[in-house]
């Protein structure tokens, strides 16, 4: 990845950009492309003077926008179509509609903290489509998440200048702290339904 990176340096300018705002719409199109890496790279290339800071900001800005409204649209127009359609036996009506119901209810969060919940914007975007979300107060949102990440990447870009590896520790251990504390919340949640069931069980 890091020599994938490095060309990057001797390329035109105006390459550079296009190819780092590619890179950031693609994120959200799939959730294996490591949006947050180039973002972190597009930081660094600003710290070491070959980006504008500005430039890199408004680039990150535009990337996201495009990406979360394509995933919105897709999702919104088609998604609930086509897990009628294909009835999956992992995904029922039911669940669908429960999926529906705790999203409506806690997914505007969700959608403010996306950019810091590393692995999830894919998810969070297609949730949002799917539950037909306001999309004018989600894209906002999450324009404001986009907006206060990139700004702290940058400013991290900026302050650490040239020591690259130095950025990657630090996001890939904020990665998995995160990563940890999710596990962490998910597994508590479970235990507490499993728990809160046998309870329910046991007095009827």
């Amino acid at each position: 990845m890091d020599s994938f990176l490095y060309t990057f340096e001797n390329f035109p300018i105006s390459l550079v950009y296009i190819i780092l705002s590619v890179l950031m719409f693609m994120e959200y199109i799939t959730p294996f492309v490591p949006g947050d890496t180039f973002l972190a790279f597009s930081a660094y290339l600003a710290g070491i003077g070959i980006l504008s800071p500005e430039a890199t900001f408004l680039m990150a800005i535009i990337a996201n926008i495009l990406g979360f409204s394509t995933i919105y649209y897709v999702a919104h127009r088609w998604g609930k179509y086509f897990l009628e359609k294909r009835n999956f036996k992992f995904l029922p009506y039911e669940k669908i509609q429960k999926t529906e119901f705790y999203f409506k209810k806690y997914g505007y969060w969700l959608i403010l903290i996306n950019r810091f919940l590393p692995g999830t914007r894919f998810f969070i975007t297609l949730t949002a489509g799917l539950c037909r979300m306001n999309f004018r107060i989600s894209l906002f949102l999450n324009t404001l998440s986009v907006a206060l990440w990139s700004g702290l990447l940058l400013g991290l870009g900026l302050f650490v200048g040239k020591n690259w590896g130095q950025i990657k520790v630090i996001l890939s251990r904020y990665n998995l702290y995160v990563t940890l504390g999710i596990i962490v919340v998910i597994t508590a949640l479970f235990i507490y339904k499993l728990t809160r069931k046998k309870k329910t069980g046991v007095q009827t």
